[in-house]
C-alpha cells in the first residue's frame, strides 16, 4: 500500500520576528529619547525671593514713652518665593577702563528723605549722581522712591535701628532685645516699604549696629537678595561692616557727615574735608540731611567741586568700582 506523501513542511519566514522586534526596539528608544529630552530641558526655577509689598501708608505715631504701633500682619511681611529680586540699579554700569587718571570720586548720600515732599524735590534736583535712603514709616515712602528712580538715582532703605540714649529712631525700629522673628520681621517690612530700593543704611543705629548677634539675624534674613549694605558709622564701636561682609553683602562705610553740626561753616568745613579725603584715597562716602542750610550748601558747592575734578557717582557705582580694583592699585592711591 503506497504511504501518504510526507505533508509538505512549512517554512517560517524568519524576517518577520526580527522585523517586530526591531519596530518594538525603536519605538522603546524613540519614547526613552523623548523622555531624555524633556528630563533635561531647563526648568522654570522659583523666582528669587524679594519683600512683599504692603499696602497702604504707615502713619508716623506721636511719641509715647514705652509704647510702638503695631507691627503689619505677618502675612504682609513675610517674603514671597513668587516675586522678582530687587529691581536692579539704574546706575551700576562700570565706568570703562581707561588709561587715563581717574577723578577722585564722591558717593553723596542724603538720609532721612520721605517726611517732607519739598525738601525731597530739592534733593531729586541735585544735578549730579546721587543716592537717597528714604525712611520706611514715611507716609511717602514709595511714591519718593519711585520719583528717585524715575529720575535715575539710587535708592537705599534708611532703616530705623536703635541709638544709645533716648533719642527715638521711629516706628518698628530694630532693637537689640528683639528675638529673631521680630528682627527679621521688621526688616522686612521697611524694605518691601520702599520699592526699588538697592540696598540699605542705618538710621541712627548707634547701638544695634554694636550687637553682632542682631545685625546677623537683620541681614542675613534679606542677604538673600544681595543688598548694598551702607554702614553711617554713628559709632566707632559698629560692627556693621563686618558682619556684613561675613554675610556677602557689597558693603561701603560712611567717611564724612556734612550737618552733625547744622551751620553753615561748619557744613563748609564738612564740604572741604570730604575733597581732601577724596583726594587722599580716590573716594570719599558723604551723608547729609535734607536740611535747608544742607540744600544751600549742596547747590553751590557740586558745581565748584565738578570744576575742580571731583566725580560724582551713586553707591553703587563706587562699591563695583571698588571691588573691580586690585589691593596694591588701593594702596597706590592713598600713598602707602
Amino acid at each position: 500500500m503506497p504511504s501518504k506523501p510526507a505533508k509538505p513542511i512549512r517554512s517560517h519566514n524568519a524576517s518577520t520576528p526580527l522585523l517586530a522586534s526591531l519596530v518594538v526596539a525603536s519605538a522603546y528608544l524613540l519614547g526613552a529619547t523623548v523622555f531624555s529630552i524633556a528630563s533635561a530641558a531647563p526648568q522654570t526655577p522659583e523666582r528669587a525671593i524679594r519683600f512683599a509689598a504692603v499696602a497702604g501708608p504707615v502713619a508716623t505715631p506721636a511719641a509715647t514713652p514705652g509704647l510702638e504701633p503695631e507691627l503689619p500682619p505677618a502675612a504682609l511681611i513675610e517674603t514671597s518665593a513668587t516675586v522678582p529680586a530687587l529691581v536692579p540699579p539704574l546706575t551700576t554700569m562700570p565706568a570703562p577702563v581707561s588709561a587715563a587718571p581717574r577723578r577722585p570720586r564722591i558717593a553723596l548720600i542724603i538720609d532721612d528723605v520721605g517726611l517732607d515732599a519739598s525738601a525731597a524735590a530739592r534733593v531729586l534736583a541735585l544735578d549730579i549722581p546721587l543716592t537717597v535712603a528714604i525712611l520706611p514709616y514715611a507716609d511717602a515712602a514709595a511714591s519718593t522712591a519711585l520719583a528717585a528712580r524715575a529720575a535715575g538715582r539710587d535708592v537705599l532703605v534708611h532703616v530705623p535701628m536703635e541709638p544709645l540714649g533716648l533719642a527715638d529712631p521711629g516706628p518698628h525700629a530694630l532693637r537689640v532685645d528683639l528675638g529673631d522673628a521680630d528682627l527679621r520681621a521688621r526688616i522686612r517690612w521697611a524694605m518691601a516699604r520702599v520699592p526699588g530700593a538697592i540696598g540699605l543704611n542705618n538710621h541712627m543705629g548707634s547701638r544695634f549696629t554694636r550687637d553682632p548677634r542682631a545685625l546677623r539675624v537683620a541681614l542675613g534674613a534679606i542677604a538673600g537678595q544681595a543688598p548694598l549694605f551702607v554702614d553711617s558709622m554713628t559709632t566707632a564701636d559698629s560692627r556693621g561692616l563686618a558682619v556684613a561682609e561675613g554675610l556677602g553683602l557689597a558693603v561701603l562705610r560712611r567717611d564724612v557727615f556734612l550737618d552733625h553740626v547744622i551751620a553753615a561753616d561748619s557744613i563748609a568745613e564738612r564740604l572741604a574735608e570730604a575733597q581732601s579725603l577724596a583726594r587722599a584715597q580716590g573716594h570719599a562716602v558723604v551723608i547729609g540731611h535734607p536740611h535747608d542750610l544742607t540744600l544751600d550748601a549742596l547747590e553751590s558747592w557740586i558745581g565748584e567741586a565738578e570744576a575742580a575734578g571731583f566725580e560724582f557717582v551713586t553707591v553703587t557705582t563706587l562699591s563695583a568700582a571698588l571691588r573691580a580694583t586690585p589691593p596694591e592699585q588701593i594702596s597706590a592711591s592713598i600713598g602707602q
